[in-house]
């Protein structure tokens, strides 16, 4: 029965109305779900996607922008992808004004206790905090294109991690799409270890395992984010997208802040900024928009957790790998050349084989659920 329930918060807002129009008609009642209705699970996925895509070709293209023109410091570049978890407070405060804005609950749901949620964020903090730093290592060593394309083992990690908590079953089309993604990642070692282009054969290796170190933790995120809504917290409201996010990137600015006093850097910060090539104001405002991009990016992928799965939202949130590299060589005159094309089509293909096995669960939730709903008809 949970697992049906379960499945049911899966299902689109179109297909529940059909499905709801379908039960009235039979009891000779007219019913009829409005087109924003019926469509709102779609556009709020389509939304979450398109901020996720935002946030993360931005930050991608300033964080880089910030360590070719001079920027140095991995923790002050961390620091403010965490940093700007204000911006969302005057929307926290506004939505806590309208208790009855949500996306989904679960009724009958009773309030965990605050220790375990506290324990919940500085955890998922602590690790957001890595994720970050891992990012930052694998910017300034790695080519944007050589990055964005490594950056989708995150899919195969998720897969792993999906096993664990969320049934997640080995099927031909998830085994394909691990396999490509792993495959491209290979390739892209074998291909840069020596290239010239990247700065050296030991920083190439930091910035590679560093991407793997950031996709890893990164997937458990996500994981832990949706095992924590599902068993802990049991409810989906927006106003939990937002306190997850802020409470998630407060946790992760204290630690950081904590490594950039400890480090050092904090003190040559006025001198990196007197002689940053593009200017004091632009140190600034990339910083700042880094902190922007960021937030949006946070928000939008925990939204994809709660509508979808950590597994989908990972699929939807990889989307900006391929795509990057083309904003890269228009922006910071990166270089892609015919290998590159080749792994880009592996990833395509990875997630092409995910989207696909998403599609067959989601028919066979559907179908469960109708299943259900007939009995209960019958029964009653």
């Amino acid at each position: 029965m949970e697992e049906v329930q379960q499945n049911l918060l899966d299902i689109p807002n179109e297909e529940i109305c059909e499905d709801e129009n379908s039960n009235i008609e039979s009891s000779g009642s007219t019913h009829s779900c409005s087109y924003f209705a019926k469509h709102k699970w779609w556009y709020q996925v389509a939304i979450f996607t398109l901020f996720t895509l935002i946030g993360e070709v931005v930050t991608t293209l300033l964080v880089k922008t910030y360590f070719t023109k001079g920027g140095k410091s991995i923790w002050l570049v961390s620091l403010v992808q965490n940093a700007g978890f204000p911006i969302l407070l005057p929307f926290l405060y506004y939505i806590s004004l309208k208790n009855n804005i949500q996306i989904e609950v679960i009724k009958g749901n009773q309030e965990p206790h605050i220790c375990i949620i506290f324990l919940v964020y500085v955890v998922l903090g602590v690790l957001l905090g890595g994720v970050s730093v891992f990012n930052s290592v694998s910017l300034k060593y790695l080519q944007v294109s050589t990055y964005s394309l490594t950056g989708t083992t995150r899919l195969g990690f998720t897969v792993i991690f999906s096993l664990f908590h969320n049934a997640q079953k080995f099927t031909p089309a998830i085994v394909n799409s691990v396999v490509l993604v792993t495959a491209a990642s290979v390739i892209l070692v074998v291909h840069n270890y020596n290239e010239s282009g990247e700065t050296s054969s030991g920083k190439f290796l930091l910035g590679f395992f560093s991407t793997i170190g950031g996709s890893v933790t990164y997937s458990l995120v996500l994981s832990l984010t949706d095992f924590t809504y599902r068993k802990i917290i049991k409810g989906r409201k927006f106003i939990d997208i937002l306190e997850m996010s802020i409470y998630q990137t407060l946790v992760a600015s204290i630690v950081i802040l904590l490594g950039f006093f400890i480090s050092g850097d904090w003190k040559n910060l006025i001198m990196e900024m007197e002689k940053y090539q593009l200017g004091k104001l632009s140190y600034v405002v990339i910083l700042s928009f880094i902190a922007i991009s960021c937030q949006l990016n946070v928000v939008a992928s925990i939204g994809l957790v709660f509508k979808v799965n950590p597994l989908m939202s990972n699929v939807f949130n990889n989307l900006w790998a391929p795509i990057t590299p083309f904003f890269a060589v228009i922006f910071l005159h990166d270089k892609i050349k015919g290998l590159k094309l080749v792994v880009m089509f592996l990833a395509f293909w990875g997630f092409g084989s995910q989207i696909y096995q998403q599609y067959l669960n989601h028919v066979e939730a559907k179908e469960e659920l109708i299943e259900q709903n007939s009995r209960e008809v019958s029964s009653s």
